[in-house]
């Protein structure tokens, strides 16, 4: 009986061995599969982004135009209408200014009207004297 009693012993001994064994492989199994959930949620999670992140740019560049264009068109027309300069100078007797228009864009310049020049204009000194190097 001694013999019955040893193996007992040991059969009990190896079974607890075993479910021992099977609980581990079972705790590394569940942690794998875990890791591997977290992981392909974290991909799932990157090629949403990433769709969603194309679908804004390509917004931003539709939208963006849209909104962006009207304002450039202001800003052109204001350029344009300010294209064209005044020239002024004033003639030898300091009463009567020459008045020529430079356009930017081509840069061509015409002739326009002498004229009364304004007070400011026509009193200064360089005007009365002439041309005179290194004076201001």
């Amino acid at each position: 009986m001694r013999v019955e009693q040893h193996a007992g012993t040991r059969a009990e001994w190896l079974a607890e061995a075993v479910k021992h064994v099977s609980v581990r492989k079972l705790e590394n199994w569940s942690i794998r599969a875990r890791r591997d959930e977290q992981h392909a949620k974290a991909v799932r999670t990157g090629i949403v982004l990433s769709l969603f992140l194309l679908l804004l740019t390509g917004a931003l560049l539709v939208g963006g135009r849209a909104v962006i264009d009207p304002l450039l068109q202001s800003a052109a027309s204001d350029r344009e209408a300010n294209r064209v300069g005044e020239i002024v100078y004033t003639m030898p007797d300091g009463a009567f200014c020459r008045h020529l228009a430079f356009d930017n864009m081509t840069g061509e310049v015409t002739e326009r009207a002498i004229e009364q020049c304004d007070q400011n204009i026509g009193k200064r000194e360089h005007a009365r004297s002439g041309f005179a190097w290194g004076s201001r």
